[in-house]
């Protein structure tokens, strides 16, 4: 497990914009390199981070959820997490894998269930344009 509350680091430490609006935020290789400098455990993949930072090169992060345009579907990660939403029930046990996978399908029914057990607006324009 990397990258867990047990360190102190909560998900918002990296993706800073998730308390303030609709992108959660993908970390700069500055936000990795803050901690991975002091953190070096000859792990190959801090190696290629310390790499693209000398570079001055950013990740290629792959996105691993979002919805299809054609859903006309819109997100905003900030009243999910004020409303108390953890981050894993959207996004599975992150704390448990290396890499984010995909282990939750967010289908409408998946949303709509959500919704309706924490007693919000299942109005079809609180989601959809």
């Amino acid at each position: 497990m990397i990258h867990t509350p047990d360190l102190g680091l909560d998900c918002d430490y990296c993706h800073s914009g998730v308390n303030r609006g609709a992108v959660a935020g993908i970390p700069s290789i500055n936000i990795c390199m803050g901690c991975h400098e002091q953190v070096v455990t000859g792990d190959p993949r801090i190696t290629q981070l310390a790499d693209y930072a000398k570079k001055g090169q950013d990740l290629h992060w792959q996105r691993v959820y979002g919805f299809l345009e054609e859903s006309h579907v819109r997100f905003n990660h900030a009243p999910h997490v004020q409303a108390g939403v953890e981050c894993s029930a959207c996004h599975g046990d992150l704390t448990s894998m290396t890499v984010a996978e995909r282990v939750v399908d967010h289908t409408m029914g998946f949303c709509v269930d959500c919704h309706k057990s924490r007693q919000a607006s299942i109005d079809c324009l609180t989601c959809h344009y």
